[in-house]
């Protein structure tokens, strides 16, 4: 169980605080509820009850820093794992990116900046979708990473991106 002022990673909102433990009614239906506060977007709030185990699955400890030490060092030794059909990537993508799970963002982003680089050399670009996708991870990791290394943001992005190059 969590507690107030433990900070999170929560699916796709990323680095979290937990603000307050709060009961509200919805539906006539009183549950408690953890209240974040994404680091990524101060103005946003997220409501995860605290009895939904599908939800509270998609909330863990953020990285310590050996652990993003680790996930750095794993992405030059990553395989990319392209996806042809177009809908099979979307749809696997998006739940992996969901679930936020370090080592799939780090997969995605890794095969995403070697499929455009590929793309490049041919005078195309990824697909609109595909560089969403490639921007998400880009936000969620190196939110992630600043924050387990006590860097900036841009600082931990800037690695991300020389270690996939």
């Amino acid at each position: 169980m969590f507690g107030v002022n433990d900070v999170v990673s929560y699916s796709s909102a990323g680095v979290c605080e937990i603000t307050d433990i709060t009961q509200r009614e919805i539906a006539g239906t009183k549950m408690d509820y953890y209240v974040l506060k994404p680091r990524m977007d101060v103005k946003s709030t997220v409501f995860v009850p605290v009895k939904n185990p599908k939800l509270i699955a998609r909330m863990r400890p953020v990285l310590s820093s050996s652990e993003a030490d680790q996930l750095l060092g794993s992405l030059r030794t990553l395989s990319p794992q392209w996806i042809e059909n177009d809908n099979q990537r979307k749809e696997t993508f998006r739940s992996l990116i969901t679930d936020g799970l370090p080592q799939d963002l780090a997969l995605i982003y890794k095969t995403l900046t070697v499929r455009r680089r590929e793309l490049e050399e041919n005078s195309r670009k990824l697909r609109s979708a595909d560089e969403g996708f490639l921007k998400e991870c880009e936000k969620l990791l190196s939110f992630e990473i600043s924050y387990a290394q006590g860097c900036s943001s841009n600082e931990a992005k800037a690695l991300i991106i020389s270690l996939c190059s």
